[in-house]
C-alpha cells in the first residue's frame, strides 16, 4: 500500500533517534510543505487520497519525472524533491525487508544498512546539478536511481528496491560484515568464476559442468534474464543422466539437488577475492619460505584481536549481551571438540542452532581474521622491500601484485579449507585445517580465562 503523503515527506537518516521501544527506527520524517502544495496543484484529485492505485502511481511518476528533467525552474526542482521523498520511503522499506528476511539468521538489523543508502540530505538540486555531478560520480544514491528510471518499464518503488538490493556498498557490507550474499545459489553456480573453479574437486567440477550444460542451455532458449530459479525436476533428471554417462556415481534428482546446493553454498560463502591471480604472480620458493615464517604468527595475532573485539561487542550489545559468556566456549566446542552448532546449543543451554549461529557469525569472523592477516603480512612485505618508510614510494603495479600474491597464498594455504569446514552446516566435518588448529591452540592457551573451561564442563 502506497500513501500519497510519501510524495511530500522525506525520510532522512538519524541513527541517534533509534529506540527499540519507540516508533523511531533510525530516520526522521520531514514534511516538505512546498512539495505538498505543488503536489496538490498538479494532482488535486489524488492529494487527498490516502492510498494510490498502480495506475495513479504511474501517472504521478511520469508527470513528476518529466517536470524534473525538462523544466529548469523552481517547479522542476520541487518535482524532483517529490520523487526523492518517495524514493526515501522505498529505500527504508527495502532495508527493513532485508532485515526481516535475513537479519535474525545473519545478525544484522536495518540500521546496519540504512546509513549506506539513505543519503539524501533534502537540499534542492536541479537537473543540471544531477547531470554535472553524475558525469563523475553519484554523490547521492537518489541521483543514480532517477538517472536511469524509466516509468514505462517499472514503477519507481520496485526500481528503487531493486537498486537498493544491488547497491555496491550495501552488498559488500552484507558479505564482509555478516557473511550474507544476496545472489541465489543457482546464480552462483551459473556464473562461477575461474578462480572459484580451481577450488572445486574433480567430482564437483563434473557436477557443475552438467549443471551448466542443461541449465545454461535452457536459459538461452527461454531468453531468461535476472533471477536464477531452482532447476526443475526434468532438468535434474537430465543432469543425472549426463553424470552417469561420464561414469559418475548415481544420483537421484533429490540427491543431485542437495549436491548442487552444497557446492553452491561453498561458492556463496567463499572468502576468496574476486580477482584471479595470473601465473606471473605465483610466489617463488623464497617468497613462500618468507611468508611461511610470518604467517602463523599473523594468524594467531589476528585471532586474538578479532575474538577480543567480537567478545567486547557482544558484551555491549543490546540484543546479545547475555550470550557473551557463551562466545568462547562455543568456539572451543566447535574447533577443539568437533561439535556441531546444534550440539553446542544443547551443551550450553541455548535455544537452538540458529541462536548459536547469530552469536558466533563464523563466516564473518573468518573474513575479519583473513583481512587482518592480509594487512599484517602486507606490512611485513613492504618493510622487507623497504617501501614502508616516509621516503619509500609504492608503485601501484607493485602494490597490486603484492595483494594478488598474498590473496593466492593465504587462500590456498589457509582460508579455502577453513571456509569449507564451516560452509556446510548440515554435514559433520572434523576441524582439521591449519586455521582450526591455530584457533584451538588459542582457545586452549593460558590467555583464555579459566571460566571458559568451567562453562564447558559444569
Amino acid at each position: 500500500m502506497i500513501l500519497s503523503r510519501n510524495y511530500w515527506t522525506l525520510r532522512r537518516i538519524d541513527l541517534t533517534s533509534y529506540d527499540v521501544s519507540s516508533s523511531q527506527k533510525g530516520y526522521r520524517e520531514i514534511e516538505l510543505s512546498s512539495v505538498q502544495k505543488q503536489f496538490q496543484v498538479c494532482f488535486p484529485s489524488l492529494a487527498e487520497t490516502q492510498t494510490l492505485s498502480s495506475e495513479d502511481e504511474r501517472r504521478i511518476q511520469e508527470t513528476l519525472l518529466s517536470q524534473f528533467l525538462e523544466q529548469h525552474s523552481a517547479q522542476g526542482i520541487t518535482a524532483g524533491l517529490s520523487l526523492r521523498c518517495y524514493i526515501s520511503h522505498a529505500i527504508v522499506s527495502a532495508c527493513q525487508k532485508l532485515a526481516q528476511q535475513f537479519g535474525d539468521r545473519y545478525g544484522f538489523s536495518h540500521l546496519d544498512l540504512l546509513h549506506l543508502v539513505l543519503t539524501d540530505d533534502g537540499k534542492t538540486q536541479s537537473i543540471q546539478d544531477v547531470r554535472a555531478k553524475s558525469q563523475l560520480s553519484y554523490p547521492y544514491f537518489w541521483m543514480k536511481i532517477l538517472r536511469k528510471f524509466n516509468p514505462e518499464k517499472a514503477g519507481l518503488w520496485n526500481w528503487t528496491v531493486l537498486l537498493t538490493r544491488r547497491h555496491p556498498e550495501l552488498t559488500r557490507t552484507l558479505w564482509v560484515e555478516f557473511g550474507l550474499s544476496l545472489a541465489t545459489p543457482w546464480a552462483k553456480l551459473n556464473d562461477i568464476k575461474a578462480y572459484q573453479w580451481e577450488t572445486l574437486s574433480p567430482h564437483e567440477r563434473d557436477v557443475v559442468e552438467v549443471f551448466h550444460g542443461v541449465y545454461r542451455r535452457d536459459r538461452r532458449k527461454q531468453g531468461a534474464r535476472g533471477k536464477c530459479p531452482e532447476p526443475s525436476k526434468s532438468q535434474l533428471q537430465e543432469m543425472g543422466d549426463r553424470l552417469r554417462q561420464k561414469g559418475n556415481v548415481y544420483y537421484s534428482s533429490v540427491e543431485l539437488l542437495e549436491r548442487l546446493k552444497t557446492i553452491a553454498q561453498f561458492l556463496q560463502e567463499q572468502v576468496l577475492t574476486s580477482t584471479p591471480v595470473s601465473p606471473s604472480s605465483t610466489p617463488s620458493k623464497m617468497e613462500l619460505d618468507f611468508l611461511d615464517r610470518h604467517r602463523d604468527r599473523a594468524i594467531m595475532d589476528a585471532i586474538e584481536r578479532v575474538l577480543s573485539q567480537r567478545l567486547e561487542k557482544l558484551k555491549n550489545s543490546a540484543w546479545y549481551a547475555e550470550f557473551a559468556a557463551h562466545f568462547l566456549p562455543s568456539l572451543r566446542l566447535i574447533y577443539c571438540e568437533n561439535k556441531s552448532q546444534t550440539e553446542v546449543a544443547r551443551r550450553l543451554n541455548m535455544s537452538n542452532q540458529s541462536q548459536v549461529s547469530r552469536v558466533l557469525k563464523l563466516k564473518q569472523m573468518l573474513n575479519q581474521i583473513r583481512e587482518q592477516v592480509m594487512e599484517q603480512l602486507l606490512q611485513i612485505l613492504l618493510e622487507k622491500m623497504e617501501l614502508n618508510s616516509t621516503q619509500g614510494v609504492v608503485d601501484t603495479n607493485v602494490f597490486d601484485s603484492l595483494i594478488q600474491l598474498l590473496s593466492q597464498y593465504l587462500d590456498e594455504t589457509v582460508f579455502i579449507e577453513a571456509a569449507r569446514e564451516i560452509s556446510t552446516a548440515k554435514i559433520h566435518r572434523n576441524m582439521t585445517s591449519l586455521f582450526a588448529k591455530k584457533m584451538c591452540n588459542y582457545l586452549n592457551s593460558s590467555h583464555i580465562p579459566h571460566i571458559l573451561h568451567f562453562n564447558l564442563y559444569h
